[in-house]
């Protein structure tokens, strides 16, 4: 027919007679994958190997979107995927290391390809599924096993699945594990003594629960991010051993503290009930001296003649300067300690115990404290003497511990940690405060040497110094083939061969920002592309170019990409 006109729509095609009527209509028929095709994707499939590479998944994703609409196409090509998903007997491809990526593959297909992927992949996702993890969990790949949980866990959160029912159908292996885990979580619970409640809240004594909540955040105040702490009861399921431990060094440390509150409540009823000003027996400390079975009054004065009689001696012996600067605060020590064990014994013996209470007790502390200084040496003769005891209160015996950072003494462990805490929490805090970079007197080295000061080099050498540094020299040599600069494109920032970006200035006779040390180069690419296109346009360094050999033409394998 002479006047038939055809006119083609997206999926249609439809015919009018010469009357201008539409009487025919008709699919047009789908593109279909051919074999040749079929044999290049699963090439690509073979490349992709045991790591999971962005570009390839890309690649893969983007040859499945022409048939996104053709279930037979669509059909072929995930068949491709899966078999090599569920192989379990084929050299390299049923090591477990490859099934990931492939996963990934099939993932990327859902959330960006979509069309009738979707409906593909969820009717047959349950069966690869528990194949894949029962092959990384007889291969005990953990992590493996963790990312593909992960995987199904993000379809439902992005809405690729709306269906809950099937979605957990998917799923089952995970629900099955979870399960499994938390019965032997459980068993392992009430082995250890720790029942729950009905709520799943575990039944603990409140002064034990306090006890071993302050030791779990012990435990995971070093190293672990604030999201990722636990509670018992999550702890419970995932590490009952751990909470095990944790219940046996709370209850011991409980117990420790009751014997303590015992103790001293049991002093207080000694004191209490000591009358007519008559001196308390010397309580017997709770520590391993108990144990030793020795009579401290008879060995005392041997110990005290014996730790005088070396200081005399070392007195009177005559001894190398090295060896006196060396042995002269363990002297000092040594006779400090002889003078405050004979003020304790003395005091001991005379029937002022350590264990009486109210005033006395609080003189007696008063009297031994300062005891290594004799009232009658307070003369204009006496307070030039030389004090051994005191001096080694000043140092080894009353501050025994030194701090490695400052220097400065503390009289206990304690104290010397809480210093090193400040110190360690003003040192954080100082690398975290703001600091302002200041201008420099003189400008820049390259600046100086090329003679430059134009006014436009300012703010080049402020954005990119390092750029400057490496390609200005011969950027600015009149000799170079070719312009230097090039428009500004903001998305094209960056040197495509050695990643650094270009240089930036405002040309003022052309009124816009320019590159600087930049030329402009075709790339020739391995194969047509979906734009059928042989060549793409690149920006690179004029220097970096030239390192190159200058060619007309840059290779694929020339190019690195700059994160």
């Amino acid at each position: 027919h002479e006047n038939t006109k055809t006119i083609t729509k997206p999926g249609t095609l439809t015919m009018a007679n010469p009357t201008g009527e539409y009487d025919v209509t008709m699919e047009e028929e789908e593109e279909e994958i051919d074999e040749e095709q079929v044999e290049d994707y699963c090439a690509m499939l073979d490349r992709l190997g045991n790591f999971p590479e962005k570009v390839a998944i890309n690649s893969l994703s983007m040859a499945a979107e022409d048939f996104a609409s053709s279930p037979t196409s669509a059909s072929t090509i995930y068949d491709c995927i899966r078999s090599r998903l569920v192989d379990r007997t084929s050299a390299g491809i049923s090591s477990p290391d490859r099934k990931l990526p492939l996963v990934y593959v099939l993932d990327s297909l859902l959330k960006n390809v979509k069309g009738v992927y979707i409906n593909i992949i969820q009717d047959d996702a349950a069966n690869w599924m528990t194949t894949v993890y029962d092959i990384f969990d007889k291969a005990n790949e953990e992590d493996k096993k963790a990312r593909l949980k992960k995987v199904w866990n993000t379809w439902r959160e992005f809405g690729v699945m709306k269906d809950e029912k099937k979605w957990r159908q998917i799923g089952q292996c995970f629900l099955k594990a979870d399960e499994k885990e938390k019965a032997v979580a459980d068993a392992k619970t009430a082995a250890s003594g720790i029942v729950r409640n009905t709520g799943g809240t575990l039944q603990l004594t409140p002064s034990l629960r306090k006890q071993m909540q302050l030791l779990l955040d012990e435990v995971q105040s070093d190293g672990v991010d604030e999201l990722d702490k636990v509670s018992l009861e999550r702890l419970a399921d995932i590490n009952p051993d751990l909470l095990q431990q944790i219940k046996e060094v709370a209850e011991a440390a409980i117990k420790e503290q009751n014997q303590q509150q015992n103790s001293i409540q049991q002093q207080q009823s000694t004191s209490l009930s000591s009358s007519n000003n008559v001196p308390a027996a010397p309580t017997t400390p709770l520590s391993d001296w108990s144990k030793l079975k020795l009579n401290h009054l008879e060995k005392s004065h041997d110990l005290i003649a014996s730790l005088q009689r070396h200081v005399r001696s070392a007195n009177e012996t005559v001894v190398v300067q090295a060896q006196l600067n060396d042995t002269t605060h363990l002297y000092a020590a040594v006779s400090a300690s002889a003078q405050l064990l004979t003020d304790m014994l003395q005091q001991w013996k005379d029937g002022k115990g350590f264990g009486s209470g109210g005033d006395n007790g609080s003189g007696t502390r008063r009297k031994r404290r300062y005891s290594i200084v004799k009232p009658a040496k307070f003369t204009n003769e006496g307070i030039k003497e030389r004090n051994d005891a005191v001096i080694a209160q000043l140092y080894e015996v009353g501050l025994p511990f030194v701090c490695s950072a400052d220097g400065r003494r503390f009289g206990t462990q304690l104290e010397l940690s809480k210093h090193l805490d400040a110190l360690f929490r003003k040192s954080q805090i100082e690398k975290t405060m703001e600091r302002t970079d200041e201008n420099g007197w003189y400008p820049e080295e390259s600046v100086w040497i090329l003679g430059r000061n134009a006014p436009d080099t300012a703010p080049s050498a402020a954005e990119d110094k390092s750029s400057d540094a490496l390609h200005n020299a011969t950027a600015d040599n009149p000799a170079d083939e070719g312009p230097t600069t090039v428009s500004a494109d903001e998305t094209r920032d960056r040197c495509i061969l050695c990643g650094i970006n270009f240089a930036m200035f405002f040309d003022q006779d052309d009124g816009e920002w320019k590159y600087r040390n930049c030329t402009e180069k075709n790339v020739e690419l391995d194969g047509p592309t979906m734009e059928e296109e042989e060549s793409e346009a690149v920006l690179v360094h004029v220097t970096c170019w030239q390192g190159l050999g200058s060619p007309e033409y840059l290779t694929a394998d020339q190019i690195r990409h700059a994160s």
